[in-house]
């Protein structure tokens, strides 16, 4: 009964398929109008990439109503002083991991099937880049610090800072939807369960397909606080969040490079979102427990102290980005760095050392460290069957 059920609904989509009408939204597209099973490898490849292409055409016909719900969306922020358009550097995809029936998923808004950011991915961001990129100038921006349970909350308390919904404006909305591709190598060996088989060179690629998004996107956070306090409060999350997004990115496969977002006009923001400024004076409000400290600050930026081949005293911390947190540390200058050659030393969390400065990257802010008296040892030449270089 239910494989009948299956095939009438299949028959019905095919006959929309062949009468080449495109919907207007393409979260709709993607979750109900896929033509053929997922189990059909013969033609689950073209069908995919047909209902992809479907998707990038709805955004066209879209265009009109979406930006008609774009404006009362602006409308409704327009009291809401800290805000700004971001750019994608680049592509980003925000749901990669979502459930639906293509395995790859995409975060669309509902009404109108078009791109967005929720305001709970910004959140999180923030809030990861804020205990990991701040503590370092102040432990109130660690988590359960302080200024973080103030912006951030806690597990009874949702914080003070309002992270909305970012909308794709309508000028980008067209051709925001890119094809792209991604090719894993060793499936058998992300699949077996009893870790019994190897990843080899041997192992067949297995392209896949999925959708990620460029275009420009409008974000706002506000605070719960009304007046020139609660203003401060939220310019200031506005920085730390401009940080993250261009920092570290947003959404899935950011080690790749993926959901890299800049603030238009950045340059004429500086003033107001730059590191280091002073706030004097304290968030308050009738009626609400906002916690009285002085206004949380990003860290002032730092010019790297040290150069190639000096020893320098660091710390044991966690790696920012979480790439490889066991042989991550921070100089005394307050500029981090993995180890790059020798062993890392064996210590925990909190603890010092001394390293040597392997390689400095002015650019990116960072060092490279090396173990005191490691040495790079010159390449070996290859042998061949018989022992011969």
């Amino acid at each position: 009964m239910r494989s009948t059920m299956a095939d009438a609904c299949r028959s019905v989509v095919s006959s929309w398929w062949e009468l080449d009408k495109f919907g207007e939204n393409a979260g709709l597209l993607r979750d109900r109008f896929l033509r053929v099973a997922v189990k059909d490898k013969k033609n689950h490849p073209p069908a995919r990439n047909n209902l992809f292409e479907a998707m990038c055409q709805s955004l066209v016909q879209s265009k009109e109503i979406y930006a008609a719900a774009y404006r009362r969306q602006e409308s409704a922020l327009k009291n809401i002083k800290s805000k700004g358009l971001f750019s994608t550097d680049g592509r980003m995809v925000i749901g990669l991991g979502g459930e639906n029936v293509l395995e790859t998923g995409l975060t669309l808004n509902h009404t109108y099937g078009t791109p967005m950011i929720p305001g709970t991915a910004l959140k999180g961001l923030a809030a990861h880049y804020c205990h990991h990129a701040w503590e370092a100038a102040d432990e109130k921006f660690k988590l359960g610090g302080e200024h973080h349970q103030t912006i951030f909350g806690t597990t009874e308390d949702s914080g003070h800072i309002i992270f909305h919904d970012a909308w794709i404006t309508p000028e980008s909305l067209e051709g925001s939807l890119q094809l792209d591709v991604m090719t894993p190598h060793h499936g058998e060996y992300y699949s077996d369960k009893n870790g019994l088989t190897p990843p080899t060179d041997f192992d067949e690629p297995n392209p896949v397909t999925f959708l990620s998004v460029v275009g420009t996107f409008h974000v706002a956070v506000s605070c719960d606080v009304s007046g020139p306090d609660g203003d401060e409060w939220a310019e200031r999350v506005f920085g730390l969040l401009s940080e993250a997004l261009l920092d570290w990115g947003i959404g899935g496969k950011t080690n790749a490079g993926y959901g890299r977002l800049v603030l238009e006009g950045r340059e004429e923001r500086g003033a107001q979102s730059s590191a280091g400024a002073e706030l004097e004076a304290e968030p308050s409000s009738e009626g609400l427990d906002l916690q009285k400290s002085q206004k949380p600050a990003p860290p002032a930026a730092k010019k790297l102290k040290y150069k190639k081949g000096d020893t320098v005293e660091v710390t044991k911390v966690v790696d920012p980005k979480e790439k490889r947190g066991a042989s991550y540390f921070m100089a005394d200058d307050g500029i981090g760095g993995l180890v790059v050659l020798g062993t890392p030393p064996s210590i925990e969390i909190g603890q010092k050392t001394r390293l040597e400065i392997n390689g400095v990257m002015e650019k990116e802010g960072l060092y490279n460290f090396s173990a005191i008296g490691a040495k790079r040892e010159p390449p070996r030449r290859s042998r061949d069957k018989r022992g011969r270089r």
